[in-house]
C-alpha cells in the first residue's frame, strides 16, 4: 500500500484528484517497472542491502521521482525479507568480540591484532567457515536481511497497480465514503457485500426508486475507528467496485495533508471486462459457528446465504447464513453483526418492524449493550444477544422459536 506522500493529488478548491497517468509517464513508467521487477527477481537469496543497491541504480525521468517511488514500494511490498536462521548473531558477536578483546590485551606494545586468527577460532568452535562468521556477524540488522521470495508480477501490471494503491491511499484517510452501483448484476452485489462483512465494514444500503443501489460506509478517520486496520480494509474493496455490474460512483470526505484538511474525492467506474467468479470466504467467526452447528443432530440444515433481503423504500438486508428445517421448509436467515455499532443494530430493528418478511436472526455480541427484548417477539425478526463466541445451541433454539411462530 502506498504511504500519501507517495500519491500525486491535484487539489481544486474542496475537491482533490488523483490524475491518470499521460501516455509518456507511463510509457517511461513502464521502464522503470521492468527494471524493479528484475531488481527483486535477480535479488532472491542476496541481502536487502544489495537489492535496494539494485533498486538505487534503476535510471528514471527527474520529475517521475514521486511516481518511481512509489513503483518501488510496491515492489517491496511483494518482497519477503528473513534475517538468517542458520546462526545466532549475538552469540557469534560476544565469541568474535570475547576473543578480540582477550586476543587484545595478550598483545605487546609492537605486537599487531591478528584479526583473521580470531575469526578462524571463532568459526572452528561454531563449525562454520570464517567466511560464514564474517557475513553472519551481523545478520541480524535490517540491511543484511536476505530476500526470500518474490511474488513475481510484470512491468505493466505493476504500473496498473500503482494507479489503483493512489486511489486506495487517498481512501485510508476518509471519513465517510458513499458508493452508488448505477444497475448492480445480482452476483457482483452479493460478491460486494461480502467483501463488506469480510472486511468487517460498517455500512448501510438502501435500494433507489431507480434500481441503483447506494452504500455509505464509515470510513476509517471516522470516530473510534481504528484508522490503520480499519483503511486498509476499506481500500481492499476499491478492486471489487469494478464487477458489480455496469457503472459505479464513488464520493469520499477524506481529511488530506499534514493538517488533515477536510475534501471531497471522486471515482466513477465501468463495468469489468469479464463476469465475476470469486467468492468470498465467512468471516472466522461465522464460519466456526457453521462448522459446529452441522455436527450437531438436529432437523436444520446450514448453508452459506446468497439472498439480499430488500425492502423497498426502508433497506437492504445481507444475510450471512440461511437454516433450512428438512421437514417444514422452514428457512430462517442469519446475520452476524457482532461488535459493529449500536446505530447497526437499530436499524436492523427499524427494517424488522417496517415490514421486513422473512424471518431472520441477528447476532449481537452482548457488548453493544442491546436487550434481545427490543423485537416483539410476534415479528419475524429477533436479536441474539451472546457474550464471547456464538454457541450453536443458541442458535438452534432461535430457530426453533421461529418454527413454533410460523406455525401459529
Amino acid at each position: 500500500m502506498l504511504t500519501t506522500d507517495l500519491v500525486r493529488v491535484r487539489r481544486r478548491g474542496g475537491r482533490i484528484e488523483t490524475p491518470p497517468l499521460r501516455a509518456a509517464e507511463k510509457q517511461r513508467l513502464l521502464g522503470a517497472a521492468e527494471r524493479y521487477v528484475a531488481a527483486a527477481r535477480a535479488g532472491v537469496g542476496d541481502t536487502r542491502a544489495a537489492f535496494e543497491a539494485a533498486c538505487d541504480d534503476v535510471p528514471h525521468h527527474p520529475t517521475d521521482y514521486r511516481l518511481v517511488r512509489g513503483l518501488r514500494k510496491l515492489v517491496e511490498d511483494r518482497c519477503s525479507f528473513e534475517a538468517r536462521d542458520d546462526v545466532d548473531p549475538i552469540s557469534l558477536r560476544r565469541s568474535v568480540f570475547g576473543r578480540a578483546a582477550a586476543g587484545r590485551r595478550a598483545l605487546g606494545d609492537a605486537e599487531p591484532f591478528d584479526a583473521d586468527s580470531v575469526i578462524a577460532a571463532a568459526a572452528a568452535e561454531l563449525d562454520l567457515q570464517g567466511a560464514d562468521v564474517r557475513d553472519a556477524l551481523f545478520a541480524d540488522l535490517r540491511e543484511n536481511h536476505v530476500l526470500t521470495s518474490f511474488d513475481a508480477i510484470g512491468g505493466s501490471a505493476l504500473v496498473a497497480a500503482y494507479e489503483t494503491a493512489q486511489k486506495q491511499a487517498v481512501l485510508l484517510r476518509a471519513v465517510r465514503v458513499v458508493v452508488t452501483l448505477q444497475r448492480p448484476e445480482p452476483r457482483g452485489l452479493r460478491l460486494f457485500f461480502r467483501r463488506l462483512k469480510f472486511h468487517r465494514l460498517l455500512y448501510v444500503a438502501t435500494r433507489l426508486p431507480d434500481g441503483a443501489c447506494r452504500i455509505e460506509i464509515d470510513g476509517p478517520f471516522s470516530l473510534f475507528r481504528s484508522v490503520t486496520t480499519y483503511g486498509l480494509q476499506l481500500a481492499l474493496l476499491l478492486p471489487i467496485l469494478d464487477a458489480c455490474g455496469p457503472g459505479w460512483e464513488l464520493d469520499a470526505d477524506v481529511l488530506w495533508g499534514p493538517q488533515r484538511q477536510p475534501a471531497t474525492y471522486r471515482l466513477e467506474g465501468e463495468p469489468a471486462a469479464e463476469p465475476v467468479r470469486e467468492e468470498v470466504r465467512l468471516p472466522a467467526e461465522v464460519a466456526r459457528l457453521r462448522d459446529r452447528f452441522r455436527q450437531m443432530e438436529t432437523p436444520w440444515t446450514v448453508e452459506v446465504a446468497h439472498e439480499l433481503l430488500d425492502l423497498p423504500g426502508v433497506g437492504l438486508c445481507v444475510p450471512d447464513l440461511a437454516f433450512t428445517h428438512r421437514d417444514t421448509g422452514h428457512r430462517v436467515y442469519f446475520e452476524v453483526l457482532g461488535y459493529w455499532s449500536r446505530e447497526a443494530v437499530w436499524r436492523r430493528v427499524d427494517l424488522v418492524e417496517a415490514g421486513l418478511p422473512q424471518p431472520i436472526v441477528f447476532a449481537v455480541s452482548s457488548r453493544l449493550r442491546v436487550s434481545e427484548e427490543v423485537l416483539d417477539e410476534e415479528l419475524p425478526g429477533r436479536l441474539y444477544v451472546y457474550k464471547g463466541a456464538m454457541s450453536a445451541r443458541a442458535v438452534k433454539e432461535r430457530l426453533d422459536a421461529s418454527l413454533a411462530q410460523a406455525r401459529r
